[in-house]
């Protein structure tokens, strides 16, 4: 292992694991207003369904970092470096918004699941 992949490893650890708590902070502090809109009848639930979901969000993303870890190959250049971060922060970046949107369209049909059921 060289210099470079050693630092390429620590700060793509660095900052991919804190962006990942950075957003999965801020949609637990913001999703529960969206939560506790959809399930205002059990604000208990609502709030167990923000603490589960943040807690998947954080195993789920910061496995995927470590993960990706194994795909860096030799890095024998700071081009090389730059490279790999922002190819690697980037798959990131969109992996946390696919997840985003589909955390959003799994509430949303829970609500609707649920809202139907007590007619």
């Amino acid at each position: 292992m060289t210099l470079l992949n050693l630092l390429g490893y620590s700060l793509f650890l660095a900052v991919a694991v804190g962006i990942v708590l950075y957003v999965g902070n801020a949609c637990y502090c913001n999703g529960k207003l969206f939560i506790h809109h959809y399930f205002y009848k059990d604000i208990k639930f609502a709030n167990t369904i923000n603490k589960v979901l943040r807690t998947a969000y954080y195993v789920l993303n910061i496995g995927m970092v470590v993960w990706t870890l194994q795909t860096v190959h030799h890095i024998d250049s700071y081009a090389a470096l730059i490279e790999m971060l922002t190819a690697r922060l980037s798959f990131i970046l969109l992996v946390i918004g696919v997840l985003h949107f589909i955390n959003m369209i799994t509430i949303y049909k829970t609500h609707n699941y649920f809202k139907n059921r007590n007619l």
